[in-house]
Order: C-alpha cells, then sequence, then structure tokens
C-alpha cells in the first residue's frame, strides 16, 4: 500500500517532471482515493481506459497523456465532464506525465524503444527548454531499411510508414528515436549523421523534407511508440512500493 501523495512525489522525483516545461500538466490531474494499492496503466486517458480502471477496482490510472494541457481553464463538460464524472465516482485518481517520460534516460519511451531496437545510445537530440527528448541509436551493424522496418513491426506489432530516401538497398547505422510527433526534428538528426528518423507520426511535408535531407521517415505509431515508459514506471513503482499494477492497451492505428 502507497498514499497517493507517496506515489506523486516518487514519480516527479523520479521523473525530474519538474525541470520540464510542457503543454501537460504533470503529476496528480484528479485527486481521488488516499491510499493506493491497484494502479491502472494507460497510454492515453479515455473513457475506455477509465472503464477498464474501474473494472479491475483500480484507486489510481497513469498515463503518458492526461486531461489537462496548457491554456486557459475550460468548461467540465461534455467528453470531458464525464470523464471527470467517471473518475470521481469511482474514487480513482489521474497520474499523468507527459515529456518527462518522453526524455527519462532510463524509463522514457525513447531510451526504452533504442534498446528495445537492439540499438546502441549515442547522444540525444530534441529539446524543449534544454531537456533532450529524443535518443540517438547505433545499430551494431548496418542494416537495410527493410530489416529495420522488420524490428520495429515486430516489436510494436504495426506495421510501420516509410517516407522520404526509402532506398532499399542503402546501409542505415544511426537512427534517431522521438516518439509520438517527432517529424520536426529532420534537419537536427540529418545534422547528427543519422540515416533515419524513427516517430509516431508524420505531416504532409514530412516526405519531401525526409528526401531532400537524404533521410528515411519511419512512423511507427504515436500510441504504438509510448507504451513503453508508462509500463515501465509503473513496473518500479510495483517493486518500490508493493502495489498492484497492470497495464489496459488501447491501440490507435494513427
Amino acid at each position: 500500500m502507497a498514499t497517493r501523495a507517496d506515489i506523486v512525489s516518487y514519480c516527479d522525483t523520479r521523473l525530474d517532471a519538474p525541470n520540464y516545461q510542457d503543454i501537460a500538466i504533470n503529476g496528480l490531474q484528479v485527486e481521488c482515493a488516499h491510499e493506493i494499492n491497484r494502479l491502472a496503466v494507460a497510454v492515453s486517458t479515455s473513457e475506455r481506459t477509465i472503464r477498464a480502471a474501474i473494472d479491475w477496482n483500480a484507486d489510481a490510472l497513469l498515463v503518458h497523456h492526461g486531461l489537462f494541457w496548457g491554456g486557459a481553464p475550460r468548461p467540465l463538460t461534455g467528453m470531458l465532464g464525464r470523464r471527470l464524472k467517471l473518475l470521481f465516482q469511482h474514487d480513482i485518481n489521474l497520474i499523468g506525465y507527459h515529456l518527462p517520460l518522453d526524455g527519462h534516460p532510463e524509463l522514457g519511451n525513447n531510451a526504452l524503444l533504442v534498446r528495445q531496437l537492439a540499438l546502441e545510445p549515442d547522444g540525444r537530440f530534441g529539446e524543449v527548454a534544454g531537456m533532450p527528448l529524443g535518443v540517438v541509436g547505433v545499430c551494431r551493424k548496418p542494416l537495410k531499411l527493410p530489416e529495420l522496418l522488420e524490428r520495429i513491426a515486430d516489436l510494436l506489432d504495426r506495421q510501420p510508414t516509410a517516407v522520404g530516401a526509402t532506398d532499399l538497398d542503402r546501409q542505415i547505422e544511426r537512427v534517431g528515436v522521438l516518439s509520438g510527433s517527432g517529424y520536426g526534428t529532420l534537419d537536427e538528426i540529418a545534422a547528427l549523421r543519422c540515416q533515419a528518423l524513427v516517430t509516431g507520426d508524420l505531416r504532409e511535408p514530412t516526405m519531401a523534407e525526409a528526401r531532400e535531407l537524404g533521410i528515411v521517415a519511419i512512423a511507427a505509431g504515436h500510441e504504438a511508440t509510448e507504451r513503453s515508459g508508462v509500463q515501465a514506471l509503473a513496473a518500479e513503482l510495483a517493486q518500490h512500493f508493493g502495489i498492484e499494477t497492470r497495464f489496459f492497451a488501447d491501440p490507435n492505428p494513427i
């Protein structure tokens, strides 16, 4: 058993959350049960993931994408109101960490993706207010594009989309990994001598930009590239506090 304050304090410190300038509110977003014995985990907050937490009798839901982001306060009506009502009715805390769970050097989505793809970390990129989010991974031996795509598909259980410099025989030695919407870092990873960018989703100009920079940009899924961080954090919390945790998947094709 742990208290709500115990869990949030541990996460804030472990993830260095106060040092990130984020559009999301990191930490406790909805305050409910004082004690936490069961911690549900998901990538994003939705009615589906909230109901999964309810069915499991969770005391808290830990997510990467919470309900509250920067900007002016908004009315607690409609979809947001319904989600909040469910949390309050069932006494479930909502705890969210956005950029801290992308950038952490051990528990972050990008550090984990690099290791899971059997790459060796070799530097950081994609800084937001001085805090790097992306990780450069070096192949132990050069890969061709189909080999890299196969690794990604096997890991994330979905077929990635590749655009730009998609020559199938080209050797890939350095890969920039930035989960979510990392398409804006193409210039930066080109300067770091990367031949590929692995990210979550792309925008329309990305194909031409990647082609002109001589880089292949790979969209592996926004949600799919951000599953690992919350699960790694939950596993650490389970070990440290002796609580139960369970990941609830809600696969998103985007």
